[in-house]
């Protein structure tokens, strides 16, 4: 197996956390450990590693450490080669919502693992396709991507100010709550068009998310439960929020409470479009791009991951 370690994860705190963990997750000495940067690219690694028959990586990082990881992984391997790879991970990055819903025996010193390669199952990946500066991209992602505050939440998180590095560094609860609260009260709903596989419709939009899982940022959940395997979406869509609804929203939402009387639609699809006339932030698994027009689908079970 290799690590591959990002020691910028959580606000920078993620070498003590791995150096307090490493010893306790039995390894040994069957792992090679890879810093991305220090020992080299990660494209080299993955290429060198699946041609020497090492297809087993565990990701030590956050959501976007595995994003990272996930994307080149695709961009560079056949798919003949993909099935064969599986993913594992250590959560020492800030959400680590790929470990939800966190489970007693999978933590090791508060922190989340998933290093059961015997058992690791083939799931879903999201594709998402952009247009930027008159061309198209393509980017992948496990967990779950987002249009609207949630996505503008998550560029201010990636684009911290002063009193938000400080509190990544403290409190990680607390550095997503103040994100949160600051873009409520400066968010903007925009209008967009929505298309998927039968029909249009426009939209002011306040939030909306594409699932494949339904945990986000922090303690956050979606009200459905999103198959890892299904070919499909779970789409959740709020309009024209008030910042107090939008308030109210968050709170159920971190509390597990209803949202249907929060202007919801709620459907699943294996496709989907949004566009508008200005540029807006698309969050895919903690990261973030900005474009006038983004395409959602589904790959179905591409790749092997290690489950709770």
């Amino acid at each position: 197996m290799i690590v591959v370690l990002n020691k910028y994860s959580g606000g920078g705190t993620a070498l003590k956390k791995w150096e307090r963990i490493y010893m306790r997750l039995n390894f040994n000495g069957s792992t090679e450990t890879f810093i991305p940067g220090v020992n080299g690219s990660t494209d080299k690694l993955i290429i060198n590693s699946v041609r020497n028959g090492k297809t087993d990586f565990i990701i030590a990082g956050g959501d976007g450490s595995i994003n990272y990881f996930l994307n080149h992984l695709i961009n560079l391997v056949e798919p003949e080669i993909l099935k064969e790879v599986k993913i594992g991970a250590v959560g020492i990055g800030s959400s680590n919502d790929f470990h939800k819903p966190f489970r007693s025996k999978n933590i090791v010193e508060k922190i989340p693992c998933k290093l059961n390669f015997k058992d690791a199952v083939e799931r879903d990946v999201g594709c998402l396709l952009h247009k930027r500066n008159g061309e198209w991209h393509k980017k992948y992602f496990l967990i779950n991507a987002s249009v609207g505050i949630t996505a503008e939440g998550n560029n201010f998180f990636n684009n911290t100010d002063f009193i938000l590095r400080f509190l990544k560094k403290v409190s990680t609860q607390s550095a997503i709550t103040y994100a949160a609260i600051k873009n409520i009260f400066t968010y903007k709903n925009f209008k967009v068009t929505i298309g998927g596989s039968n029909e249009s419709f426009t939209a002011n939009i306040s939030n909306m998310g594409i699932l494949k899982s339904a945990f986000f940022t922090g303690k956050l959940r979606y009200q459905s439960d999103p198959l890892p395997d299904n070919g499909l979406f779970d789409v959740h869509l709020y309009e024209s929020l008030s910042k107090v609804k939008l308030l109210k929203l968050f709170y159920n939402l971190s509390k597990g409470g209803p949202d249907n009387s929060f202007n919801k639609k709620f459907w699943r699809t294996d496709r989907i479009t949004i566009s508008s006339e200005t540029e807006f932030a698309v969050e895919f698994d903690g990261e973030v791009i900005t474009t006038k027009t983004v395409e959602f689908s589904v790959i179905p079970r591409l790749i092997k991951v290690c489950i709770n």
